[in-house]
């Protein structure tokens, strides 16, 4: 019999003092663990991969504001809430694991919280809302709003200056239809994905400026009181990452939860590294990924997709034939 089904066991003898969730694995290094729902996922801060990766839920942390409480049961090092469950996170729960020690060690820890609540957060999320949004884009540009906030990346061309926005309330944390409204610019804008789950619930919309330099946009995002119906959205779902890089031979780039590393394999390691991951890579096995070479004069390639075998990692290398070193730069969907 597993760990963690042993320690299941024993809670459920114990009847009213279960945990609502189990978790344990062996840690070399700091991991935070974000739980969101009936859903978990691992971000390395530093160290090595999570090996061994075992979890479970008895209840789904409920959309609600309400402070958790962890259990180290196994474990040299310490665990402890760095961000609660708030409307503000999208009700989304972060547990940091740190083991500061040489080597790896094995942690179990369980975490309690309130599973009899459903309703959002005082009611608020019944009423609508709305988020401005203005700035000088060059080329091309996406901008990812989420609870409070608004932050962009820029696909092609300049960074977005001068941006500003104001949300009359939080975007909810839940599914909702949003609508662009008052649309102003002179190229093209318009809504790439909606707030779901899968995107941790996040509106983002894509700007094209096809003339030269940069120009201004504005557009606002509405959404109504009323949860909207999910629309049926093809897989992938849209960009996960975006990396960027100068290489000279073969590398090979991975990808796990929330943290992104390179290694090399032939040649010298990539120069001027960049990381845009616009959501954590979900610990699932059937998710379907697909990459997309922006620039770049070399073949790009995915070589591992995300497994129970492989710690959920997904894996791609780029194989530059050169001479001399190239500039580089990949879009990851899932």
């Amino acid at each position: 019999m597993k760990p963690i089904t042993i320690l299941l066991l024993a809670w459920t003898l114990h009847g009213q003092n279960r945990p609502q969730f189990v978790w344990q694995g062996e840690v070399d290094g700091s991991i935070v663990l974000h739980l969101h729902g009936h859903r978990a996922d691992v971000q390395v801060q530093d160290g090595a991969p999570v090996q061994n990766q075992q979890f479970h839920f008895n209840d789904p942390l409920p959309e609600v504001r309400q402070n958790v409480r962890v259990e180290v049961l196994q474990g040299r090092g310490y665990a402890h809430v760095i961000d609660q469950p708030r409307l503000e996170n999208g009700y989304t729960l972060a547990i940091a694991i740190e083991d500061r020690q040489p080597g790896s060690s094995f942690y179990s820890i369980a975490l309690f919280w309130d599973a009899s609540s459903r309703a959002f957060e005082g009611g608020r999320n019944n009423k609508s809302g709305k988020v401005t949004w203005s700035g000088l884009v060059d080329e091309e540009a996406v901008v990812s709003c989420q609870a409070k906030s608004c932050v962009s990346s820029s696909a092609h061309g300049a960074a977005v200056a001068n941006e500003r926005f104001k949300f009359s309330r939080p975007l909810p944390g839940r599914d909702q239809d949003v609508t662009l409204e008052d649309i102003q610019g002179r190229g093209e804008i318009h809504l790439l994905e909606q707030p779901r789950e899968r995107n941790h619930y996040t509106a983002r919309v894509s700007i094209r400026d096809p003339q030269g330099g940069s120009g201004d946009y504005s557009f606002t995002l509405v959404w109504s009181g009323t949860a909207g119906t999910p629309a049926p959205v093809p897989e992938p779902a849209g960009r996960g990452l975006l990396w960027s890089g100068t290489v000279a031979g073969r590398i090979r780039v991975t990808v796990q939860g929330g943290a992104v590393f390179s290694q090399v394999l032939a040649g010298r390691p990539a120069e001027n590294q960049r990381s845009d991951l616009v959501r954590p890579l979900p610990a699932r096995a059937d998710l379907a990924a697909a990459i997309q070479k922006l620039r770049g004069r070399g073949r790009v390639a995915i070589v591992e997709t995300p497994s129970e075998q492989n710690n959920y990692r997904l894996i791609f290398e780029i194989d530059d034939p050169g001479p001399g070193a190239d500039s580089y730069e990949v879009e990851l969907d899932w």
